[in-house]
């Protein structure tokens, strides 16, 4: 299958201003905020005592433009669809130190992840967000658990949010930040591990205990500037019924 949108060889330049544009925006913006992080510590320990090894970084769609400033020139490489919209991602996170691979589930999804699979081989972090390209937000593709069984890499989740943010009308809700908005950023207290064996049936359910993860870490993090007198996002009991969405 043929991405459905080529980009023309003249556009090539407007897209690459578009990712030198992003990271003088993203420099400013996020210059103007304070970030809290609550739980990097797990990820810390886990290369502490994994030198030379890379992490597998699953988040939602929707966080996706703090996270690739967040994590600029850190070894990180994601990937990105072959689409439009995706070369506009793809720039960006390539102006800020990432490597990007170009595919989606829809098209040379195994390619691509093969590829990611050798970067992660080599002590790349990968982030992904995990209901990339097109959603449906917060389902997951199972294109990260198969990635952890092929390396026997674990899978970090996190989520972030802020206290005053605009929310774009588009599919997947994407939040911007407002200047001088304060930002929490939350990683799950567990590491997600895959079995190098793990059947079908087996990889569905850590799918589904990742969309579980990230839902959780998600209510968490949009209710910890609300909540009174709470140290950690993590704290906030979240309904059952969202827990399972």
């Amino acid at each position: 299958m043929k991405p459905k949108k080529k980009i023309k060889r003249w556009q090539i330049p407007l897209y690459s201003l578009f990712g030198w544009s992003t990271r003088v925006f993203f420099a400013l913006l996020f210059a103007t905020c304070r970030v809290q992080e609550f739980g990097r510590e797990i990820a810390e320990t886990y290369q502490r005592e994994n030198p030379g090894k890379g992490l597998l970084v699953a988040t939602w769609h929707r966080g996706v433009m703090f996270l690739v400033h967040h994590f600029r020139h850190q070894k990180r490489v994601t990937m990105a669809s072959s689409s439009k919209d995706g070369e506009l991602a793809a720039q960006a996170a390539e102006h800020h130190g990432w490597i990007v691979v170009r595919g989606s589930s829809s098209y040379r999804g195994f390619e691509a992840l093969k590829e990611l699979v050798h970067y992660f081989q080599r002590g790349y972090s990968g982030g992904l967000v995990v209901d990339a390209p097109r959603g449906p937000a917060h389902v997951s593709k199972i294109g990260i658990i198969t990635a952890a069984r092929m390396t026997g890499l674990p899978i970090l989740t996190l989520m972030w949010s802020a206290d005053r943010c605009w929310r774009l009308d588009s599919w997947d809700r994407t939040i911007i930040p407002k200047p001088f908005s304060r930002i929490v950023v939350a990683y799950a207290e567990d590491l997600i591990w895959i079995p190098q064996r793990a059947s079908r049936q087996e990889m569905e359910a850590k799918r589904r205990f990742l969309d579980d993860t990230l839902n959780r870490l998600m209510y968490q993090t949009d209710h910890f500037f609300t909540a009174a007198d709470v140290l950690d996002p993590r704290l906030i009991a979240v309904p059952e019924a969202t827990q399972a969405s």
